[in-house]
């Protein structure tokens, strides 16, 4: 049975090809951390940057790698050795990290990708690695853009771009795929031509799993990667950085304001604007779903003051303009230790520098005069209302005075801390400076 279904329209690129371009890119001296598997793509991989690395130099280019052994197997561990192998062979340093603990019974693929992950990042933050690179390919791009238009087709859907080449983890660890205009066929039959094997993971052709189900279907009925879908992502995220850039204020972290005249529901760059900026402002991750989101776009086409909820933000639509913050619902407590960080309602590390513990807890929404002085020029019922979705901290009994300077408050952005798209970078800078966070660093490719 073929790998992969293959477009012959599709402009793909050979393995070795696809590394040496990579390469070459890279601002250098560089050290790259290798995810490697033991399958045939990251072995691919591997083997296409060594040779590559070994033309240019290695004064200006260092390889690492790490495999992560995620223990669903018994033969993992096994194979993780035989990679290792592979590594001292080729004179590469190689580190093993096994995901350890109980597995969950349900979403499974999701947990072993977060465990994946974090575990390269550690790995990639000891070393000092400036980049981790992984084996994405052609394929697997198919795969992510079949099962994302199966969940939403329509035409603004931003899911259709795809993977995108490079992903910041964690706001700090750039992840790049070089193989991702690559055919699996094509890589295979490259480490072959080196003498060199690789594991098949048998749970590639586990129908349990949605990918593996879409691959096969790919088989017979393909599909053809848009290129033009990514540009219009990240055509639309920079001219939603600049619309927001230009029309937005945000207070504290807390609560945004759009002036009346630029609330305008058929512009793109307002829709995606105030959905990042509800994702943001509630903590979460992933933008309001469509059908939300439809709600919210039929209330401000009436053009009438009025006030909805969606993903945890209050939209509060006035003369002056439109008022959004956090509704005043579930806001959490916490105790945290001393020395500890912790999140607080998914919106703020909240970070305690002192020897006592400290209590965190939305303040209160009563005192008009505090909320106006943190909210001025915000009409007096939406500053009470914004100041009580701020957190609150208080200090044991037994605390000194000066506690509060030992205690800080750091934004999250939520839609982008965690996994930041290239095509989003610009938009998500824009929102960093909004809330007073500093710039995301740029990707070395």
């Amino acid at each position: 049975m073929p790998v992969d279904a293959r477009i012959l329209s599709e402009k793909t690129v050979a393995p070795l090809a696809a590394a040496r371009s990579f390469v070459k890119n890279l601002h250098t001296p560089a050290h790259i951390l290798v995810a490697i598997s033991g399958g045939s793509d990251s072995c691919g991989l591997l083997l296409a940057l060594h040779e590559a690395a070994a033309e240019m130099g290695q004064e200006r280019l260092h390889l690492s790698a790490v495999t992560v052994d995620h223990a669903l197997r018994a033969e993992s561990a096994d194979e993780a050795r035989k990679v290792a192998t592979l590594c001292a062979e080729l004179g590469i340093p190689h580190f093993i990290c096994r995901w350890g603990g109980d597995k969950p019974v349900s979403g499974l693929s999701e947990a072993s990708r977060l465990a994946r992950y974090r575990l390269i990042a550690e790995v990639a933050r000891e070393t000092g690695a400036d980049l981790v690179v992984t084996g994405h390919t052609i394929g697997d791009q198919r795969e992510t853009v079949a099962m994302r238009a199966a969940r939403n087709g329509g035409s603004d859907n931003l899911g259709l771009s795809g993977m995108a080449d490079a992903v910041l983890y964690d706001g700090r660890h750039w992840v790049m795929r070089p193989f991702l205009r690559c055919e699996r066929q094509a890589i295979r039959d490259y480490v072959s031509s080196r003498s060199r094997g690789w594991f098949d993971d048998p749970s590639n052709e586990n129908t349990r799993y949605e990918r593996v189900r879409v691959r096969q279907t790919l088989l017979v009925s393909p599909v053809r990667i848009d290129a033009e879908t990514s540009f219009k992502r990240q055509a639309l995220s920079e001219t939603t950085a600049a619309f927001l850039r230009g029309h937005t204020q945000v207070f504290h972290a807390a609560l945004a304001r759009l002036p009346g005249d630029s609330v305008n529901p058929d512009l793109p760059a307002f829709r995606h604007g105030l959905a990042t900026l509800i994702a943001t402002l509630g903590g979460r991750a992933y933008f309001p779903a469509a059908s939300s989101f439809e709600r919210v776009l039929r209330f401000l086409d009436k053009a009438e003051n009025g006030r909805l909820t969606v993903g945890r933000v209050l939209l509060d639509r006035r003369r002056d303009g439109l008022y959004m913050f956090r509704e005043q619902r579930s806001l959490p407590e916490l105790h945290i230790g001393a020395y500890e960080q912790m999140l607080w309602d998914d919106r703020f590390f909240v970070k305690n520098g002192s020897a006592f513990p400290v209590h965190v807890k939305a303040r209160r929404a009563s005192n008009a005069a505090e909320a106006a002085a943190l909210f001025p020029s915000v009409p007096v019922g939406v500053a009470k209302q914004a100041m009580a979705g701020l957190p609150q901290i208080a200090v044991a009994a037994d605390g000194p005075v000066s506690w509060v300077e030992t205690v800080t408050i750091t934004p999250r952005l939520a839609p982008f801390d965690l996994f930041l798209p290239r095509f989003d970078l610009e938009l998500a800078n824009a929102i960093a400076n909004l809330f007073g966070r500093a710039a995301y660093p740029q990707p070395p490719v």
